[in-house]
């Protein structure tokens, strides 16, 4: 009998590099559902592909090199972190949320602000944060346990904010 070895022991940490790869590799994936007009599939994988490139935005700018591990604690406690810190109008930077796409922009975008910055980074930051929340008005990971239709009008604004974190993946 053939022992079929666990693919989540093969699983290597997260890096900035594998998160963006992961996420180019999920928009791909989620572009073959749309071509079979499985809209909730894509958009699920498109939400998460958002929420790699984001994490690998916010890392990288705390200084993590390309290959560097990024463990599973380090990333609790910049979410906690974030979850700490408050918006101008008294919110958390970041939800209590376990995926929280905009409040990884918000934190991505504080930290940024932390030092000065050229006046195209920080619009390309407000653009991020923007569109995190309208790709968050649609995705949630509970979408997995759902059979929700997607309105056409809701799948477009979603695929096109993701195909812009994609496109400008590593200058955010």
């Amino acid at each position: 009998m053939v022992v079929v070895s666990s693919l989540v022991a093969r699983l290597a940490p997260n890096t900035v590099r594998r998160l963006e790869r992961a996420a180019e590799k999920r928009f791909q994936e989620g572009e073959c559902l749309k071509r079979q007009n499985r809209f909730l599939g894509a958009l699920y994988l498109y939400g998460y592909s958002v929420e790699m490139c984001l994490a690998a935005a916010y890392f990288r700018s705390a200084g993590f090199g390309p290959n560097e591990i990024i463990d599973p604690e380090t990333r609790r406690r910049c979410m906690a972190q974030a979850r700490q810190l408050r918006h101008p109008d008294c919110q958390p930077l970041m939800s209590s949320d376990p995926h929280p796409l905009d409040g990884w922009a918000r934190f991505l975008e504080w930290h940024r602000r932390l030092r000065a910055l050229p006046v195209r980074e920080a619009q390309r930051l407000r653009e991020a944060v923007r569109k995190a929340q309208k790709v968050y008005r649609h995705w949630r990971p509970e979408l997995r346990y759902k059979t929700i239709d997607v309105a056409a009008n809701q799948f477009d604004e979603v695929r096109q904010c993701v195909r812009w974190f994609i496109d400008h993946r590593g200058r955010i």
